[in-house]
């Protein structure tokens, strides 16, 4: 293969480490899901209609198993997770599957919030919600969102 060939297949292998806050910039660089009984183990993150998702449980791929049906075993990673405090995203509504970690910044309402739990699933401002009031956002730090990205994806059919 050619010499970009080779940095393509270099950058694939090193996205397996990123951290899910960077992962959602080179969403590119992840192999397309496939219900082709690909056996999938935890942690592992796909492409999937244009969104980066991450396996929760180990399990064999079969066509009704795609991560639109599936949310036992598929989240949308939403921008903003892990709690960097370098990466700073856009909120979104979270699902059961994928709720925000302690520590996790995200922009709303004007804001920068910081999640004080994890497992958050609450919108931050609302009463009693456990996120933190940074202030108003600059617009410092990047605010990035997935494409289209939304915590539940469209169902098919």
């Amino acid at each position: 293969g050619s010499a970009a060939d080779a940095a393509v297949e270099l950058a694939r292998i090193q996205a397996q480490g990123l951290s899910d806050a960077d992962a959602v910039r080179v969403v590119a660089l992840y192999d397309e899901w496939s219900g082709d009984g690909v056996e999938y183990k935890q942690g592992d993150r796909r492409r999937f209609q244009g969104y980066l998702v991450k396996c929760l449980q180990d399990h064999t791929s079969q066509p009704d198993w795609a991560p639109n049906a599936a949310p036992s075993l598929w989240a949308l990673i939403l921008p903003g997770q892990e709690g960097s405090g370098v990466e700073v995203g856009v909120w979104q509504q979270p699902g059961s599957t994928n709720g925000y970690s302690e520590g996790d910044r995200v922009v709303h309402g004007g804001h920068l919030w910081q999640s004080d739990v994890d497992d958050n699933v609450w919108e931050p401002g609302a009463v009693g919600a456990p996120w933190t009031d940074l202030g108003e956002w600059d617009g410092s730090g990047q605010a990035s969102t997935q494409s289209r990205a939304a915590a539940h994806f469209p169902k098919e059919g």
